[in-house]
């Protein structure tokens, strides 16, 4: 059986110049953009996107997945919740 082996192991995947991550707020900006059906808003998620890829430049790679497990709406499998005070292996 072949398996395709990629290149670089520890690069992200990039769509163009865009990470996932980026893909992923555009992605959510749209469909915002889609179901309040303003035109306005179109400006302002430009504006919002640009300053999320500042700040994701400025911040080591996978911020946007910590603080998606800091807040609740991404799950560690395997690991316990924020409150435990004392973990064992």
């Amino acid at each position: 059986m072949r398996v395709k082996v990629p290149r670089y192991l520890h690069l992200p995947v990039q769509i163009l110049w865009f990470d996932l991550e980026d893909i992923a707020v555009l992605i959510v900006m749209y469909v915002i953009w889609m179901l309040m059906d303003k035109f306005a808003l179109l400006p302002i998620f430009i504006v919002a996107f640009y300053l999320f890829h500042k700040l994701k430049v400025s911040k080591p790679r996978g911020f946007l997945r910590h603080i998606l497990y800091e807040f609740g709406f991404m799950k560690l499998d395997g690991y316990p919740t924020l409150q435990v005070v004392r973990f064992d292996e």
